[in-house]
């Protein structure tokens, strides 16, 4: 891109033009559209200089950094008022990673991020349950599509990750191909304990994902999230 198009660069361009492009609106109407998907690997979008130094991540960051954090922001409104932009930053540090990782599996991780950011937020500072409406689970369940799950799975993946490699191979036989702690014990040379509070402390860790799945087969998700670690 020459000099004279520079403005037009989704790196070089003023904040409220960067937004009308990632954030397109019906000019007759005014209403939201769909936005596009791809901007931060299409070359097109960015002058030279952009697109040489700034790498892929950082133009993903920079087209749906702020919106993300005024999203966030807003799903952690429960979280007291002098502790919120600190939530917020772990929240956008943690959702804009996961999406960076996963987005082959993602597809358009743009689509997505929402989503993970809610996610995220509900899992890093749950709500208190007496301020949870009756019927948000219900409402949700009803509202979800496909992405959701994927979401949900890919959570599943990142908490399994942080797991020790052993734990995760104990998982995997005892709750994945369901053989007994005295069986698992009996082929890795060590005590049925071992086995069974390995299981439970995994099954712990990831926990806090589990509180906020919402598909119906979380647990059938999570035996398959363990065996494709495997294989």
């Amino acid at each position: 891109m020459n000099e004279d198009k520079s403005p037009d660069c989704l790196g070089c361009s003023d904040e409220s033009s960067r937004q009308r492009v990632v954030f397109p609106t019906d000019l007759d109407g005014g209403s939201r559209t769909e936005s596009p998907v791809g901007l931060y690997v299409d070359s097109t979008r960015w002058c030279q200089p952009c697109w040489i130094y700034r790498d892929p991540f950082d133009r993903f960051h920079l087209l749906y950094g702020r919106r993300l954090r005024n999203y966030a922001r807003g799903k952690l409104s429960h979280v007291p008022s002098g502790m919120r932009e600190m939530a917020v930053d772990d929240v956008i540090a943690e959702a804009m990673q996961a999406l960076w990782r996963q987005r082959e599996k993602l597809k358009a991780p743009e689509r997505a991020m929402y989503r993970m950011v809610k996610r995220m937020a509900l899992r890093r500072f749950p709500l208190d349950p007496k301020e949870i409406p009756a019927d948000l689970f219900e409402a949700e369940e009803a509202a979800e599509d496909p992405t959701d799950e994927l979401v949900d799975r890919l959570l599943l993946e990142d908490e399994l990750a942080k797991l020790p490699e052993k734990t995760r191979r104990y998982l995997y036989e005892h709750k994945a191909l369901g053989k007994t702690a005295e069986e698992v014990a009996a082929d890795h040379g060590v005590a049925k304990g071992t086995v069974t509070q390995s299981a439970r402390r995994g099954l712990e860790a990831i926990r806090p994902a589990f509180a906020h799945i919402q598909f119906a087969g979380a647990m059938l998700g999570l035996v398959r999230v363990i065996i494709e670690w495997f294989f």
